[in-house]
């Protein structure tokens, strides 16, 4: 299992610059699709619409996208402890907040990839790629 950033999930779905790289990252491997997520893209998704960035046909597009990979096991919904996940990102904010300047969405996605032993964890962030690789994480290159 694969973990991506939320804006790497959304290229995925979208066409938006690296969509094809990224897509190219995660053939045929199963990517984790955790409520972090879901609220997230929902989120980029509206705001697309707010931005009159997309049309809502395309909204409705994507979200039809997500679900039919969601029930061809392409995106996995695995049980993830949430308690745990924000007990972890807080002590990585207290570590690795005041050396890299991370962002609290960022510390959460890399705890969820962590406390999921995803194989490796794909973001177009460069200081979300260096939280990760700094806890132990696998991060291609995009």
């Amino acid at each position: 299992m694969i973990y991506l950033d939320t804006g790497c999930l959304l290229k995925l779905y979208y066409p938006e610059p690296e969509s094809a790289a990224v897509a190219e990252l995660v053939a045929d491997v199963a990517i984790a699709l955790v409520a972090l997520h879901e609220l997230e893209l929902s989120n980029a998704l509206e705001l697309k619409l707010f931005r009159k960035e997309a049309k809502p046909e395309q909204v409705r597009a994507v979200r039809d996208f997500v679900e039919a990979d969601v029930r061809a096991g392409k995106l996995y919904r695995p049980a993830l402890p949430w308690e745990n996940v924000l007990s972890d990102s807080e002590q990585l904010a207290r570590r690795y907040t005041r050396r890299i300047g991370c962002r609290s969405l960022d510390i959460l996605h890399c705890s969820a990839a962590r406390m999921l032993a995803a194989q490796s964890f794909v973001t177009t962030d460069g200081r979300q790629r260096r939280l990760a690789k700094a806890i132990g994480l696998d991060c291609p290159t995009i």
